[in-house]
């Protein structure tokens, strides 16, 4: 699967969920949270430095998960960002402005596990990816689209430049 978006990042929260489609966490290790990584996936900011980084983290199954910290981006100075994920059954990448900012790319060990994953939230990790504060996100978004396949680096850079 792949998700590409334009967002303009508002540095405050310091971290966010930007997409995040998680099965519910029946038995969480701090109570009254979600944060059940081994199911779906969680495509979410966080600080670093004065920057924020941008992180894909898919659950393949068991007791299992993958982390992709991808690149970063200067809320104060960037304006308009495009970003774009992709998911296949080996890999994730993430991009910034039609450009690969993961080397290497995140390994999955297994395909994306989909189990009891019934609900996408866009601009939050609420209800389901909160235990370590990724509430709802302040910054702008336009142009959401998901697919259901890998885009290729060739499909994503035409969106980009199409767009831009």
């Amino acid at each position: 699967m792949s998700g590409v978006f334009w967002m303009k990042v508002n540095a405050v929260p310091d971290r966010a969920g930007i997409l995040t489609i998680s099965a519910e966490d029946k038995a969480p290790a701090v109570p009254g949270t979600q944060n059940l990584r081994t199911k779906g996936f969680r495509f979410f900011r966080e600080l670093d430095g004065t920057l924020e980084r941008l992180k894909l983290n898919v659950g393949v199954g068991g007791i299992l998960e993958t982390w992709n910290d991808g690149g970063t981006v200067d809320p104060v100075l960037a304006g308009w960002v495009h970003f774009a994920f992709t998911i296949s059954g080996t890999t994730t990448k993430i991009y910034i402005n039609g450009v690969k900012t993961t080397k290497p790319d995140g390994v999955l060990i297994a395909p994306i596990d989909w189990t009891g994953c019934d609900l996408l939230t866009i601009m939050s990790g609420v209800p389901r990816f909160t235990e370590w504060k990724h509430f709802s996100d302040l910054s702008l978004l336009d142009e959401l689209r998901i697919f259901n396949k890998e885009l290729t680096i060739e499909e994503i850079t035409i969106i980009y430049n199409a767009e831009k």
